[in-house]
Formats: C-alpha cells, structure tokens, sequence
C-alpha cells in the first residue's frame, strides 16, 4: 500500500472513529471506500484540480449525509451512490466533509494533499524537462515539438 493510499484511508478511520452520522450508509460507504484500493487511490480531499465527481459526506446534524455530485446531477441516495462508486472505481473522486466545526486534523489532511499534489507536479515538470534534453540531444525533432507542447499546456 503507498503512503498515499495509507494517509486516505487513515483519515478515514479517524472520521469514522470521531464523528457520528444521521444515516448508517454513510459509515457504511465510508468502509467501502477505504476497504477498495481503486477507489481509495482515485479519493481526494482538496479541492486542487477539475473532479466531475464530488461526494459530500456530513456529520450528524450537518445537512444530508451523504449527497454526491456528477456532472449535473446531484443524489442523496445511498444506494445509487455506491452504484456510482462500484461501476467507476478508477474515476477521480473528490470527498469532502461537512463537520460541523474546523477540525484541525481535515485541514492537515487538505494541507497535505496539496502539497504532494505541488512536489507530483514538480517531479513530472523535471522528467519532462530531461526528456526534452535527450530530445535535443538525439536530435528527435518531433518528439522535442510534443514534449515541449505538453510541457506549455500544462504550465498553467
């Protein structure tokens, strides 16, 4: 299991152990994400980056429990989001927390992600970036033309 992998699924136990829910599903979907490393690698907690789906989990008290987003189209039932979750596990799949109160521990979490988030970019800029000195080196015209698009579309 990565570290990444580890971090999710750790948090998830914490808001499992911390936190209380209107409706059982929630700790049940919960388990379900966690308990399935596709999904589980696919979760993120900030909101950084273009995710078509969004599922909102809340405490009790909080509003609906669960409510997941795809596209234009928004649910509450439990049922039909772990459909959704099931037949697409290795969609990109923003989670967010409704908590009733800032918990220090969930900002830690978003903190970390979007700081992983900045050193994966970093990484692929300078692998790219070595990729376009062999280019040169080799002198591939057209491979120096691609990889220096990809490198200007994603600089944004």
């Amino acid at each position: 299991m990565t570290n990444t992998m580890k971090y999710r699924k750790d948090f998830i136990d914490y808001i499992l152990y911390n936190y209380d829910f209107d409706d059982r599903i929630a700790v049940w979907i919960l388990n379900f994400i966690k308990s399935h490393p596709d999904i589980s690698s696919n979760i993120h907690f900030q909101d950084d980056q273009e995710i078509e789906r969004h599922l909102k989990v809340a405490s009790s008290g909080q509003g609906p429990t669960l409510m997941l987003e795809k596209g234009n189209t928004i649910t509450v039932d439990g049922e039909v989001i772990f459909h959704e979750l099931n037949m697409n596990q290795d969609e990109p799949l923003l989670l967010t927390f409704r908590l009733g109160y800032e918990d220090n521990r969930y900002e830690q979490i978003k903190e970390l992600e979007s700081s992983l988030d900045e050193e994966l970019m970093a990484l692929s800029r300078t692998a790219v970036l070595s990729q376009i000195d062999e280019a040169l080196d080799r002198k591939d015209h057209d491979r120096f033309i691609k990889l220096t698009d990809y490198l200007q579309k994603t600089n944004r």
